[in-house]
This record gives structure tokens, sequence and C-alpha cells, in this order.
């Protein structure tokens, strides 16, 4: 692993050095640039959290999506999501960002209610999290009615202190 970081420290450093310029974005999400001139040193360092911190946190952002699909909040649901993610129903079809707004913003896509079950959390090495879980969705879904129990699977992303969805 420490191989791994090493390489990679490299390969910023070249590509910084190329362009004259780094980009270091910060613990508190904000973005800076430096002149490759300025930087004397560079340390890379990863925010510790306990399993059951980001479980929680998880938990957390899975309740506000499933609240802002009910209330059809499609502001806050955009705030939760990547601007390109895609999405795949259970049908297979897959939509964009937009377009799944645009559906649940005209009640083509009307979210009734939402229970979450069996939640898993896992930790990825790049800072994400991947979260698998079961939803019992009672919805009317382009004018069909009805109940669907559906497993799910979500990557999430935390910029500027939020989690974000990115798949």
């Amino acid at each position: 692993m420490e191989k791994l970081l090493t390489t990679i420290c490299c390969m910023l450093l070249v590509c910084a050095c190329e362009a004259q310029t780094m980009r270091v974005w910060m613990k508190d999400g904000t973005e800076r640039q430096y002149a490759v001139s300025e930087i004397d040193s560079v340390t890379f360092s990863k925010e510790e959290v306990s399993m059951e911190q980001l479980k929680n946190e998880i938990e957390q952002f899975l309740d506000e999506w499933n609240d802002a699909m009910i209330a059809a909040d499609t502001v806050r649901l955009g705030a939760m999501m990547d601007d390109g993610i895609i999405l795949r129903h259970i049908t297979g079809m897959t939509q964009t960002k937009r377009e799944w707004l645009e559906e649940v913003a005209n009640g083509s896509m009307k979210y009734h209610k939402i229970e979450k079950r069996d939640v898993v959390v896992t930790s990825n090495s790049d800072g994400s999290a991947r979260v698998s879980f079961t939803s019992v969705i009672t919805a009317t879904i382009w004018g069909s009615y009805g109940t669907w129990t559906l497993s799910g699977t979500m990557r999430l992303v935390k910029r500027n202190g939020r989690w974000i969805r990115i798949e």
C-alpha cells in the first residue's frame, strides 16, 4: 500500500510540474490552487471515521433521500446526487439525473411510502462508501400503483462535508 501511495504522489507531482500548478482539496471540502514553486512538501491525510459513525451517516443519508422522494423535493434530491449520475430502474431502463428529477417533479413517479431494510455499509479505500439495502416502496410509477420490494446499491462520496450519491 505504501508503494502505491508513493507512486500516486510521484504521479501527482509530475502532473503538477507539467501544469505549473497543483489543485489541492482541503479537509473542509474547499479547493485551493498552488504554484508548484510554492510547494515545499506534500502531506496526504485521510480522515478517520469509525464504521459505526459511517453507518450512522449513511443511514441518515438514506432517510433524507427517502423523505425527499416522498415529498417530491427535487431540489433536495438534486443536491444529494452527482450531476453525472445515471439511475437504473427495475426494468433496466436508465435515466440521467435531470430526466429522473423531471419525472418526480411532474408526478410521473410519485413515491408514497418507503421502508428501508437490511442496510449494509462498506467503506472503500478511495474514501467512498458503498451501501446496499432493501426498500419496500409504495409508489405510482407512470400510472401504475403498487408496492415493490427492491434491492438497491448506492456508491457515495463525501463532498464539502456532505454525502453525495455518485452511482
